[in-house]
């Protein structure tokens, strides 16, 4: 069985965890937590971070290259 790394930004809100994102590349996550950083805090999240996520799913070659 194949495994791939999937990232996700990650925040918490209201005590509880929330996924603000999801990607199979790390720097789509990070290009989001930069650009929308500022408006998440706005709204109240909090501990802003990426973490990797292992999956079974691969990811999908047409968005995917």
């Amino acid at each position: 069985m194949n495994t791939y790394k999937y990232y996700e930004v990650i925040a918490i809100i209201d005590g509880e965890e929330d996924v603000l994102f999801g990607s199979y590349d790390r720097e789509d996550c990070i290009g989001e937590k930069i650009s929308e950083g500022h408006q998440w805090r706005n709204e109240g999240y909090r501990k802003i971070s990426i973490r990797i996520k292992i999956v079974s799913e691969a990811p999908d070659p047409a968005v995917y290259a």
